[in-house]
This record gives structure tokens, sequence and C-alpha cells, in this order.
């Protein structure tokens, strides 16, 4: 439908101004940027619980966590553990793996706060604003055992950095009792 409308006032334009064929061209390409600046949707739903354990020692303010996730293809399923492995942190927490300690959710109310502020979380995650505060630890796929093809679709095993306190911050910023602002009450 918007794509129909959209070519509909093209048209109309094309009439109106009389453009010659480069000028066409040049507007229609800008205009299909456009629309694909509009951006990648993640599929986050506050009720499906991230498979993510705290897996090795990192620099200080970040986790390396090791996160399970399915998805059609590697690339999807790639999306979905770096989804995971913010929502699991932000909402709630990971467990420690070997001689790991198990890391808190970064809100102090945890999966509570998301219903209090279901617009604000929906907006973060499905928009891929979470992206900054998560990376991989490799630039590559996952290979053998930790990149399979399952019923369910790909299921990968990866490694991630969460960026914990950056997180944590930018929470406590936009006015959110984080686990950090709340050690100040003690």
């Amino acid at each position: 439908m918007k794509m129909s409308a959209l070519f509909l006032s093209f048209v109309k334009l094309i009439k109106v101004f009389k453009m010659t064929k480069l000028r066409y061209l040049l507007f229609v390409t800008l205009v299909f940027m456009a629309l694909s600046a509009e951006g990648k949707k993640f599929p986050f739903d506050i009720n499906s619980t991230p498979n993510i354990s705290v897996h090795r020692s990192t620099i200080a303010g970040t986790k390396m966590v090791k996160v399970t996730a399915y998805g059609s293809s590697a690339n999807s399923a790639i999306d979905k553990a770096m989804l995971d492995a913010v929502v699991g942190i932000t909402f709630f927490g990971a467990n420690g793996s070997g001689e790991m300690e198990s890391c808190p959710a970064i809100l102090y109310d945890g999966k509570d706060c998301y219903y209090q502020n279901k617009k604000f979380f929906d907006n973060f995650f499905k928009k891929g604003q979470f992206l900054d505060f998560v990376e991989k630890v490799n630039s590559g796929y996952p290979l053998g055992e930790n990149n399979v093809k399952t019923p369910h679709g790909r299921r990968i095993q990866i490694l991630l950095i969460v960026h914990w306190d950056a997180l944590a911050d930018f929470f406590k910023k936009n006015g959110f009792k984080t686990i950090v602002s709340e050690l100040s009450n003690y």
C-alpha cells in the first residue's frame, strides 16, 4: 500500500515537473534509499527467555556471554543472539558457567520494568537501538557444532560482549532504577 501510493505520487511529480530521464532516475534512487533507511526490525518478545550464560572474564564494564539462538538463517540467528544477550542482561541476568559468577539483571525491577515502560523498551529493542551495547567477539560465522541446521531453523552458539556499564548508564539516564544506581542506597 505504501509503495503504490509512492508510485502514484512519483507519476504526478513527473507530469508536473516534466523531469528528464536522468533527474527521474536520480529522484527514484533517492526515494528508495530513504525507504530502505527505515531500518531493520528485530523480533523482540519479553516472554521468550534467552539462553545466555556469562562465559569468560573481559575488560571492566563488559560481560562476555555465550548465547544460543535460533533463526531461519545464520544471520538471523546471530541477530537474535545479539538481541537475546542484551534482553537477558537487562531483565533476567545471566548464570555463570564454570568458575564465572552469575550476573544480576541491570534493571532493579527486572521484567516488571518492561510492563511499566512497554513503549520505551519495544522501541529500544525492535528498532535495534540495543546494538550499540553488544558486539561479536569474532567477525566470522560460528562453525561446526556452534552452527547447526535443525528442524527449528539454524541454531547458533556465539560469544558476544555486552557493555554492561554503558547499558546501565543508558537506562539510568532514561530514568530507570538499575542495580548500580540502587547500590548507593546501602
